[in-house]
């Protein structure tokens, strides 16, 4: 059976400026094909160059979407694949944050006392990195949490709306989860239930946020796994892009990976970015390492590390959790602000600038 296949990019996978020669706007690539010796072959009707069964031509992505296709001359037979530039996604980073919840408890308890949602501790440290360099944030939250006397979303107040606005261009809010219990609560959930509790957190961030605040496209499901149907619940709410670590086979258990098989997450882990056709989902990768575990002198290392075995995925999603930052917490770490400031220098001395997913990607053009 004669092979006819592309080797380099793969079908529905994001390509950044890493990946080719920028030239203007568009970007230049190399592109291999699989195949049997001696075919005569053309991509795009541009002729490829054989060498042995490999055979390559240059390639220029001039949109978002490109399509590619690969077709023999002699035979007609044909290959094609679609492949996605983003011109803006490369040496771009963002900071998210994870079960999120007890500072919005916090700022409800004290709404008669605080006259800036920035008297929070927790809210005083995004802010004083956002300042010192720029940072974007994008904080998952909870509907609801059982702590200290219970809480839920309804009962945040308005009153600091248009503070939330003000703040908007580097501070967003999205959907993560009902509450932290119990564990991967979509990994088994079903469309009605996650449409439920998607639109019950939404519907709250809208009301004491505003929509300037809410981060309706991109979100991070608690704890990373869900079946299709969940998938299909929030996509049906208006989310087009999740992240996470897209590790198939992980020794703990924790693979992060959505619904994701195997294939699709050894594409992940090479290109970054995925676009799930089916699904219409974009899935994008944790890029760095863990900035909350090892050592804070590790940091650094650990991104470098990140930077060498994924040469094709330049963008920088960093994520801690919201609990680590309180002394209570029983994995509470004391070193939580040098972590911020560790992750996000190293992002800035290597020329890295912060943007949201939504500015990286046009959803409109997928």
């Amino acid at each position: 059976m004669k092979i006819l296949e592309f080797a380099f990019p793969a079908d529905c996978v994001m390509l950044t400026d890493a990946a080719g020669k920028r030239i203007g706007d568009s970007l230049q690539i190399t592109c291999i094909i699989h195949a049997d010796p001696g075919r005569k072959l053309e991509l795009n009707g541009i002729p490829c160059v054989p060498s042995g069964n490999k055979y390559t031509v240059k390639a220029l992505l001039t949109e978002q979407k490109n399509t590619l296709n690969v077709r023999d001359t002699e035979t007609e037979e044909c290959v094609s694949i679609t492949v996605y530039y983003l011109k803006n996604a490369h040496k771009k980073y963002r900071f998210s944050l994870d079960d999120n919840i007890w500072f919005l408890q916090n700022l409800a308890k004290n709404k008669d006392v605080y006259t800036s949602v920035f008297e929070d501790p927790y809210l005083t440290l995004l802010k004083t990195m956002h300042d010192r360099y720029g940072t974007k944030f994008h904080l998952n939250i909870y509907y609801e949490c059982p702590e200290f006397g219970g809480f839920n979303l309804t009962e945040m107040p308005e009153r600091f709306k248009d503070e939330w606005r003000g703040n908007a261009d580097w501070l967003r809010f999205s959907f993560h989860a009902n509450a932290n219990l119990p564990d991967r609560p979509y990994a088994y959930a079903d469309y009605a239930q996650t449409k439920f509790e998607y639109e019950r957190v939404a519907e709250q961030i809208l009301r004491f946020a505003g929509e300037e605040a809410f981060a309706d496209s991109v979100t991070t499901i608690h704890w990373g796994d869900a079946t299709v149907d969940a998938v299909r619940a929030v996509r049906s709410c208006g989310i087009r892009a999740m992240v996470g670590s897209f590790r198939w086979a992980d020794p703990k258990g924790v693979s992060i990976r959505y619904h994701l098989n195997a294939e699709q997450c050894a594409l992940m882990n090479i290109y970054g970015f995925y676009y799930d056709r089916a699904e219409d989902m974009v899935f994008f990768k944790y890029g760095g390492g863990s900035t909350q575990h090892g050592t804070l002198s590790g940091l650094h290392d650990s991104y470098d590390l990140f930077c060498t075995q994924h040469p094709l995925y330049t963008f920088r999603e960093f994520c801690v959790h919201e609990q680590y930052f309180y002394p209570h917490y029983s994995a509470y770490m004391p070193d939580y602000y040098e972590r911020f400031d560790t992750a996000i220098r190293w992002a800035v001395e290597h020329g890295y600038q912060p943007a949201f997913v939504s500015e990286i990607i046009d959803f409109d053009k997928l």
